[in-house]
């Protein structure tokens, strides 16, 4: 009888180690926000698949095509400042499809914004239109520390 409980609590205890294991892996994966700086630009069905699959961090979605290479420094810039990196859907790739909004593409904010998600849930957005290039980086410094801070402080 000893011998059954013995091997029950043997296999009880490998059930909890691989059950606390597997909660550590699977929460370190997607709530990564950490980075250099980097904007990586995903195709429009890349974009899908990552706010399908992870949807955590920082996107930027452009449009503005006179303006794209400004908003991207001041991001980036703002990025580096704050140790993460971030996504960016950009309308003027050749496989975006205009009769489709961006939600199709699985990205929820407006254009020429810097939004934060966390699971595929847009938090928050600030709107890169709106500030002058001179206010622009620190308005983004403040947002990303902010939205740090907020959904992704440990």
């Amino acid at each position: 009888m000893n011998r059954k409980y013995g091997l029950i609590s043997l296999i009880a205890g490998l059930v909890l180690v691989l059950g606390v294991g597997s909660v550590f892996v699977f929460s370190q994966g997607s709530s990564e926000v950490k980075g250099n700086g980097e904007i990586e630009e995903l195709s429009p069905q890349a974009m899908k698949k990552f706010m399908k699959e992870d949807g955590t961090g920082f996107v930027i979605y452009t449009f503005d095509e006179e303006n794209r290479d400004t908003y991207l420094y001041s991001v980036k810039k703002a990025m580096e400042n704050n140790n993460v990196e971030g996504k960016e859907l950009n309308s003027h790739h050749p496989s975006f499809d205009g009769s489709k909004d961006q939600i199709y593409y699985g990205v929820r904010q407006q254009t020429d914004t810097l939004a934060v998600y966390k699971d595929g849930e847009m938090k928050k957005q600030i709107n890169l239109d709106e500030y002058e290039p001179s206010q622009l980086e620190a308005e983004l410094d403040h947002f990303i520390q902010v939205s740090k801070e907020t959904y992704f402080a440990d």
